[in-house]
Parts: C-alpha cells; structure tokens; sequence
C-alpha cells in the first residue's frame, strides 16, 4: 500500500485539488494530513478527504513529514506538497517500482503556460535526472523501511527535501519517474520569477557549500 503524506500549514486555497488528485488515482492509498498549526480553514477541507490528520508538535517541515510517516502502514511512503496535484498513472508507476529501487520523485511542470515556466520544469527535470537530487514539490517517495534505516528527515532550517533525496542515493537506487507532479506557480507568481529563481539556485548551492542553513533561509525568505 501507498502512504501519501501532506504537509500543511494555512493551505486553504489548495489543499482540496491536491487531496481530490490524490482520492483519483484509481489505487487504494492511505492518505494523512501532517499539520504544523494551521489557523485557516486547512483542517476542515483535510478531513473531507484524509484517512488521517496529525498534528505535528515538532515544529518545522521536517517534523511534520517525520509525524506522517511515524503513523503511515504504508510500505511505500510518498511525501507531496499541498500546492501540487498528481497526474494519472502516479500510483502505478509507484507499484511497478524495481524492488532494486529505493526511493525517488516524479517529473515536475509549473502550471501555467508562461515559457518560462516550460523552461524551469525541463531544466529541473533534466537536474534532478543526472543528479538524482530531488526537491519536494517532486513529490519525493521512498520505501518505509529505507526510510526508517535513514532515520527520516533532518530538522534543517532549508533544502530538508534536497538533505533527504541525498541521504536516500547513498544506501541504493533512486529513479525520476515520470509524472509529472503538477506544482503550482504561486512562489513565482508573488515576486519576480527570475530573482525566485534566482534564490533556488543560490540555496541549493549554499547546501553544497555547508553554508549556515538559517542564514540561506533568512535570505531566501526576506
């Protein structure tokens, strides 16, 4: 069985698109709801559609997913962002998986039809290939007890998801599979598309680097 766990904290505005793609895909899942306090209307909408909801008391994006995860009986584990949808055929691809295969993510596309948008989603799909360096809006998966052998995500300031899918390549095989994870634009939408871009890269170097993670993250938020 899939486990897919969401992360959410004030999603009001998207969270029911992402858990309806979740209910459509025609394999059975178990579907949890990791909140990290959320003060909108995020809890209602979750349980509408969620077999669970937890609320994280460990503060931070790797508390919530470790929460998830703590109580999720499914022997694949699928972590998706609250701002994006999954495409058909996901779930089956996920139980096709090699047995030699660990973990992983999906292809990506930005919605909407701006060329740049086409240009980030080929580009990073074509990094996350060769690298085998995965970001979250991936939808990063990885099997439980790889998982577990892990000891789950890092309590890191930023790049959690980046820290994981690195962690993950070291014990086995990862594979981008085809999807695509459909994520929203609203990260390039509230600012300059370029300077968000521009943050994302120098994030993921700084990571690279060991550059102070809560400094990467003040700028990166400011």
């Amino acid at each position: 069985m899939i486990s897919v766990i969401v992360p959410t904290y004030n999603e009001e505005k998207l969270l029911a698109s992402c858990l309806e793609s979740v209910r459509e895909q025609p394999e059975a899942c178990e579907l949890i709801v990791a909140d990290g306090g959320s003060f909108d209307r995020t809890l209602e909408i979750a349980q509408h559609y969620t077999d669970l909801i937890i609320k994280s008391e460990t503060p931070g994006l790797a508390g919530q997913l470790n929460a998830g995860a703590a109580i999720a009986k499914g022997s694949i584990l699928l972590f998706l962002h609250a701002d994006s949808l999954l495409s058909p055929g996901c779930f089956s691809r996920l139980t096709s998986l090699p047995p030699g295969v660990n973990g992983g993510a999906f292809t990506m596309r930005v919605a909407g039809k701006r060329l740049f948008y086409r240009v980030l989603s080929a580009g990073g799909n074509i990094y996350c290939r060769l690298t085998r360096t995965y970001f979250g809006d991936r939808g990063i998966f990885v099997r439980a007890d790889a998982f577990r052998k892990l000891g789950g995500f890092t309590h890191l300031p930023i790049m959690t998801d980046v820290d994981f899918s690195r962690r993950l390549k070291t014990i086995g095989n990862t594979v981008l599979l085809p999807g695509p994870v459909i994520t929203s634009s609203r990260k390039f939408d509230d600012e300059s598309a370029w300077r968000t871009l521009y943050l994302i890269i120098y994030a993921l170097v700084a990571f690279r680097l060991n550059a102070d993670l809560q400094k990467v993250k003040d700028k990166y938020y400011s």
